[in-house]
């Protein structure tokens, strides 16, 4: 079997969509696996605190660390709960500490292996860190539009290298409205109107 391509991403926002995100990774592990591709989850955020695997080089959340995180967030846990049981694969870092802590995480992370900031939060408050993590290096996910509509300097910034972004699920409820649109734009034919519900 070829070797897999290990892919690390910190999750920020642990809510009902950032769950899902985790239970999908779980169960997706075998397709990912045909694919090529292993999701290394190295961190993972609520608006609280942050839980990082104890080396975010060599090690990473493993499956049932995962679920339980799930289990705790569900039942409105705190993060800092999984000291307890699961201590020696994690660090616990809390609000004052979290955002110098995953910049720190970008700036080891970022350029040299492709690590991915997944925002599942529904705050505007992670633009200062999805921003900074772009500068060094990072790959940026959002599932809604909130870092999108803060200011159009952080808005320029973000959508600058699009190989690096991808917020497609913020538009159209995830159908490929922006893909479209852009091949339309890029083989040179106008648009002449969009009709559309907005949210």
């Amino acid at each position: 079997m070829a070797t897999l391509k290990k892919s690390p991403l910190v999750l920020m926002g642990c809510g009902e969509v950032g769950r899902q995100l985790l239970q999908h990774i779980v169960s997706c592990r075998s397709l990912h696996a045909n694919l090529g591709v292993h999701l290394r989850v190295v961190g993972v955020s609520d608006s609280k605190s942050l839980v990082v695997a104890s080396d975010v080089f060599t090690k990473e959340f493993n499956d049932n660390l995962l679920s339980e995180i799930c289990r705790l967030k569900a039942g409105h846990s705190s993060l800092s709960t999984l000291i307890g049981d699961f201590g020696g694969e994690c660090q616990v870092f809390l609000d004052s500490d979290l955002r110098g802590k995953l910049s720190e995480i970008a700036s080891l992370l970022g350029i040299s292996t492709g690590l991915a900031f997944v925002d599942c939060s529904a705050s505007s408050e992670t633009v200062e860190i999805l921003t900074q993590a772009f500068d060094l290096g990072c790959c940026i996910v959002l599932a809604n539009k909130k870092p999108l509509t803060s200011t159009m300097e952080d808005y320029d910034k973000l959508v600058s290298r699009p190989r690096c972004i991808r917020y497609e699920s913020t538009v159209g409820a995830g159908l490929p409205v922006i893909p479209s649109l852009n091949r339309i734009l890029s083989s040179g034919d106008p648009v002449h109107g969009i009709v559309g519900s907005l949210s």
